[in-house]
């Protein structure tokens, strides 16, 4: 009878640690042997080495409420917030620039009138590519690097289905963010706005430019505006350096001179005001 009620007694405690066990993986389900907290996730995340820049050739594909738009890009991005981007016809013509250095936003297109210029702010920079970012934002963005809400709570969980960390920052009944990052890699793969319970906007990576270079693709959306932006790298060197004068864009002689000031996002990310 003793030896009989040793064996019940061991087996309650092994039910008992493997219940505990699955509560616990349950309740969080994180790797084991990685960070259990969303602080380290995201300073393991963010103390990964970004490129320094990307130029070459790209793809840029944009739906607006339905509406389908693609053009080819030449691309040149330099940490932390000088960007250009000359729009190229099908025969790789030029058709409109986008040119910031950080502070000073020059637009036009070819054979127009007008040269717009103004602040280098996320509204003037969405005449061209409607993702309504700041350029250290933007060019942070191409790189690997999303916009981060500096917000709490700040909680860890796993998301099973995808394989990914999950951190959710900010009160859920006000603005908040779902940010996802690749365990091993710690590498950012796409974060989520919400207001309350609606989704604002969202961006997403996918593949990536060699090791550690910048993802193949980002796309961002928008559900206010009923906007979906693909910006594809194609053929890009990265990480090699960019001259200042590259960004020192003027208008072109001829063209009268818009000065645009910095307000509202342009809905549409069209390139001339309305």
């Amino acid at each position: 009878m003793a030896t009989a009620s040793r064996s019940v007694t061991v087996l309650g405690l092994v039910l008992a640690l493997v219940l505990t066990s699955s509560a616990c993986s349950g309740r969080t389900g994180l790797p084991q042997g990685g960070p259990t907290t969303a602080e380290d996730v995201l300073a393991r995340a963010l103390a990964r080495e970004m490129p320094k820049s990307v130029q070459g050739l790209a793809r840029l594909d944009t739906y607006v409420k339905g509406e389908a738009r693609k053009a080819d890009l030449l691309i040149a991005a330099r940490r932390p917030d000088a960007v250009q981007m000359q729009v190229l016809s099908p025969t790789l013509d030029l058709l409109a620039v986008m040119n910031t250095d950080g502070k000073r936003f020059t637009s036009f297109e070819r054979g127009g009138a007008e040269c717009y210029v103004g602040d280098a702010c996320a509204h003037n920079l969405a005449r061209i590519i409607p993702i309504a970012l700041p350029p250290e934002q933007f060019v942070a963005a191409l790189l690997g690097r999303p916009p981060l809400l500096d917000t709490t709570p700040q909680t860890l969980h796993w998301d099973d289905e995808r394989k990914l960390y999950r951190i959710d920052q900010g009160p859920q009944d006000g603005l908040w963010q779902q940010v996802y990052v690749q365990p091993g890699t710690f590498r950012f793969v796409g974060t989520v706005l919400h207001q309350g319970a609606t989704r604002v906007a969202s961006i997403q990576y996918d593949g990536e430019v060699g090791i550690n270079g910048p993802p193949r693709t980002l796309r961002f959306k928008d559900t206010r505006q009923e906007l979906d932006v693909s910006v594809t790298l194609r053929e890009v060197e990265v990480g090699t350096t960019i001259a200042d004068d590259v960004f020192a864009v003027t208008c072109p002689e001829g063209m009268r001179t818009v000065d645009l000031p910095c307000g509202p996002v342009a809905p549409r990310g069209e390139s001339n005001p309305p």
